[in-house]
This record gives C-alpha cells, structure tokens and sequence, in this order.
C-alpha cells in the first residue's frame, strides 16, 4: 500500500481481532516514527511497547473510547486492543512544546502500522496517573497519548459533512460512519 493509500484508508478502529502483532513489525513502525520531524531535532519522543497479555486490560482501564458513543462503543473484552504503544516526553530533552514533535511521529507510526493492515486508534482520554503507575513509568517522562493497535474486527467509513454535523455514529448495521470536512472548505489558494 502507497502512502496516500495508507492515509485514504485509515480510520479509528475501535474493534480488534484476537491476533498478537509480531514484534518484528511493531520495532518497524517505531523505526518509521522515530525518523518524523522533530523541532530542532530534538527528539524527544520515546516509546514504550505494551504488548504482554497481563498488562492489555490494566492499560484498557486506564483508556476511553469514542467520546462521542460511549459508553457504548467501548470496545468488548474479546474485542479490545492487542498492544499499545505509550508515547512518552523525554523532559530532560524538552519540557514544553512537545506536541508537533509528538503527532509527527504518532501519525507515521500510525502510518506504517495502517500499511500492514493493523488498525489504530490514538487515545488522548488517558488516566495518565493511573497509567504511568501501572507502567512503572519514571518521573523523567510525561504521557503523551497512547497509540491502541491490533488488526481490525470493524470497517468504519468516512463521508462527506452534513452542515456542521461532526459527530460520528453507529448505524443500524452496527457501521461506524465518519463526517469529513470537504476539501473545498478547508483549502485556500494565495489568499484565505
């Protein structure tokens, strides 16, 4: 798959297949992240893998999902994320300004993981607390965002935005449906 292709296709997911990652894969799509740009390169985003089966549901209670439908479509226990990725603020590297650093390399992450068919979901509803505690995450760093992954048990779409209508929903099917700006409302040529 393409780049563009990647970037076409890709949608929260939600509802993941009971299928380990490879790690392999995993340190592959980190690989893709870590070369992002980055403010001065600086580089102060680091990654921390959860892929043990005794730390999924800690770190899932820890989450929310679909602000927008929950609790409703929170995912199942047979249904739920098979790794996170934590992306993490080194703050002896930088303590401030941060988050373009962080989406950067969250997105070609997400990227590259969407290029092998895995589907994502970045969480930015984190009980970061909780979280680094469960984690054994060290004072030194802050949570940014955690990146949920596993192949996809669900096919959300992307259509066109009724009016100001930004809410996703769930039809009667069960299929998640995702309004999307026009291109012709947000871009601008020479002049806004």
């Amino acid at each position: 798959m393409n780049v563009y292709d990647a970037i076409i296709n890709r949608r929260s997911i939600r509802k993941f297949r009971q299928i380990p990652l490879e790690r392999t894969d995993i340190e592959r799509w980190i690989n893709g992240a870590r070369l992002a740009p980055q403010a001065a390169n600086l580089q102060p985003v680091k990654y921390l893998v959860v892929d043990d089966p005794s730390l999924l549901s800690p770190v899932f209670d820890t989450t929310k999902w679909a602000a927008y439908l929950y609790p409703d479509h929170t995912p199942e226990p047979d249904q739920r994320p098979v790794a996170y990725i934590v992306l993490l603020i080194d703050t002896q590297i930088k303590a401030a300004g941060y988050d373009t650093d962080a989406g950067a390399c969250g997105e070609n992450l997400i990227l590259c993981a969407q290029g092998d068919g895995v589907g994502s979901c970045w969480l930015g509803a984190v009980n970061r607390p909780v979280l680094a505690q469960v984690l054994n995450i060290s004072h030194r760093f802050l949570i940014h965002s955690v990146i949920a992954l596993g192949y996809p048990d669900e096919s959300p779409v992307s259509e066109p935005m009724s009016g100001d209508a930004i809410q996703y929903y769930e039809d009667s099917t069960g299929t998640l449906h995702v309004p999307k700006r026009s291109f012709s409302d947000l871009v601008f040529y020479n002049h806004g």
